[in-house]
């Protein structure tokens, strides 16, 4: 089992949040995409990401690709009681 990773839609959340700022429209725009598990939102927050600095749409894809490839044990699910 030493091999397998989890990874989690709040752990990726918590991530924008700190990149971006918890009153980002960015951000709300990704909450409300992955919370609602809603492709359009997600969408909208894609496209809206264009329109912002190279600067931030690294960050942003750092962060995603972090996230997806990062650390073992970054679920935040290691908080959970058994």
């Amino acid at each position: 089992m030493d091999d397998v990773r989890i990874i989690t839609l709040d752990s990726l959340l918590r991530r924008l949040e700190e990149v971006l700022g918890p009153d980002s429209l960015l951000y709300h725009r990704f909450d409300q995409g992955l919370r609602l598990e809603d492709e359009r939102c997600l969408t909208d927050a894609m496209t809206s990401l264009r329109l912002y600095p190279d600067e931030v749409r690294r960050m942003v894809e750092d962060t995603v690709m972090s996230w997806l490839f990062g650390a073992r044990n970054d679920s935040g699910m290691r908080r959970l009681e058994a």
